[in-house]
Parts: structure tokens; sequence; C-alpha cells
């Protein structure tokens, strides 16, 4: 009878240790984008996927006419895609497409193919210095128009697919 308020004490104490456990055990949730934003994750590019959306990039660039140019101007960022896979390549994404917490148009659409919806992996580059503007890509589902100006994981930017207007 003695121990039980000792007991009582070291009750709470318990509880909150397992709390702060458990937040460094237990993965965090995915990244949350803005309501308008097209990303649906984030990944490391690969070398040869850096050299292709460069590229790309100059073809872009290169090919704007006035009014591209004046878009250019105005934004000076531009997503280029540097690949194209399968949801069922990328597991987290997958898992969060099962989940439900991840916003596309095209899952929406048919929950039982998920896994064969394809993935588009963009860079994000400088336009006027042709530089990465972040060492992660960020990886899409839907995508805008070419050539409009959209958000991918909080930045705004052009959209130039594989580089072509």
């Amino acid at each position: 009878m003695k121990h039980i308020p000792v007991i009582a004490l070291l009750i709470p104490l318990l509880l909150s240790s397992c709390n702060e456990i458990s937040s460094v055990l237990v993965p965090p949730g995915p990244r949350q984008y803005g309501t308008n934003d097209y990303a649906v994750g984030e990944a490391q590019p690969y070398p040869q996927e850096v050299i292709l959306a460069k590229k790309r990039l100059v073809n872009f660039i290169r090919r704007a006419g006035p009014r591209q140019r004046q878009v250019l101007d105005q934004n000076p960022y531009v997503a280029v895609q540097a690949n194209e896979l399968v949801a069922g390549d990328v597991w987290p994404l997958l898992r969060e497409l099962s989940s439900g917490r991840v916003k596309t148009m095209q899952y929406v659409q048919d929950l039982q193919n998920q896994s064969n919806y394809w993935v588009k992996f963009l860079l994000l580059f400088d336009g006027r210095t042709q530089r990465l503007l972040r060492s992660d890509g960020v990886l899409i589902m839907d995508e805008p128009q070419r050539g409009s100006v959209a958000d991918f994981a909080g930045v705004r930017a052009i959209y130039a697919g594989t580089g072509w207007w």
C-alpha cells in the first residue's frame, strides 16, 4: 500500500516518455503542399537526370518566342521533366496514395490501378543562370499545361515538361 502513490506518480512519467519515443520511431507523414501545388513528393535526382533536364531547359529557352521570353522574364524559375516512372516504383508515394493522403485527380478517378499511374519527376531551375534551384526534385502526377506558371513544392515556376513550347 505504501508504493501506490509512487506508482501513481511514475505512470504519467512513463506515458510521456513513450510519446517522445514514438515520435522518433514513427516516420513523419507526407509533406503537405498548398491547395494549388502540383507536388505529391520530392526526391533526389540521379546525375543523368540532371544532365537530361539541363539539356531540356536549354532547348526550352532556345525555342522561346517573344511572348514566351516575356513570361520567362516575369517568372525566371522553370520546372523541367527529368524522368517519368510509374507510382508502383516509388513505394513511399504508393503508400501515401493508398492511404489517401496524397491529392491528385488521377488517383480519385481509379482507386484500383494506383500503382500503374505515371509520375513525372521534375527539376527546378533558375532560367537566368540555368542552375538547379535546390538539390531535390519534385514528383507530380497531374501536370499543368506546358508553358503555364504553376506551383511545384512551394516554388512558382513555368512548366517546361520535356523542353518544348
